[in-house]
């Protein structure tokens, strides 16, 4: 990364600016459990990250369910989740700190989730950080979720970058892997529980809070 200048920072949201994967899997287990699946954390830890359709189909596919189709289902995840973060929800440390620092360096700022639009909505009012970011992208705008590329792309391209010049901030190993298959910088933020695994080697730099990203950064920034 040294000869790399940063123009842009494009980050996820569950995980990284809202503490909210503990929310996914509270959903996914009270909705999966209802539907007659037998709940194993090893297989809600597998999933994080992915899109809300394929960790629903991944459930399915273990559990074949009758009476709701697995579009049902998913907006029932949806649903719970969309409740627990309006309640519920908080800012990650170091968001606002991180958010206002690159603004003051005119870096560009995208978002891009695999998290559906009507989720993204509720956490920007929850959070108040909206005005931060000049591009949002869910993987309901594009063809693949992450770990595709996909959404990485189309958040450098509404921003005019270039994928060189963007830096991405990641929680999860399937959110990392689409920041590397866009060829992007990425900086992976794991949970405590996750932080020593080595699969996020795969990040150029990883750190165990937010709190520590700007002065990581601040030498790339254009």
């Amino acid at each position: 990364m040294e000869d790399k200048k940063i123009t842009t920072v494009l980050f996820d949201m569950d995980g990284v600016l809202i503490d909210s994967e503990g929310f996914w899997q509270q959903a996914e287990e009270e909705v999966f459990t209802s539907m007659g699946a037998t709940w194993d954390e090893a297989i809600a830890i597998q999933t994080q990250g992915k899109t809300t359709r394929a960790v629903t189909e991944l459930w399915y596919n273990l559990y074949p369910w009758e009476g709701k189709s697995i579009e049902e289902v998913e907006q029932m995840v949806i649903d719970r989740v969309d409740e627990l973060i309006s309640t519920e929800g908080e800012i990650k440390e170091g968001v606002i700190q991180t958010l206002e620092f690159l603004e003051e360096r005119n870096i560009k700022i995208g978002l891009a989730t695999n998290s559906p639009e009507s989720l993204i909505v509720t956490v920007l009012k929850r959070l108040g950080i909206k005005k931060y970011f000049q591009t949002i992208v869910s993987s309901e705008h594009v063809e693949h979720g992450k770990p595709a590329p996909d959404v990485y792309l189309r958040a450098a391209h509404n921003l005019g970058s270039q994928p060189s010049e963007c830096l991405v901030v990641e929680d999860s190993f399937t959110g990392v892997t689409a920041g590397k298959n866009a060829k992007m910088t990425v900086v992976a933020i794991p949970d405590a529980e996750q932080y020593n695994q080595e699969r996020f080697d795969i990040a150029d730099f990883k750190l165990n809070s937010m709190i520590f990203l700007n002065e990581k950064i601040v030498p790339f920034l254009q």
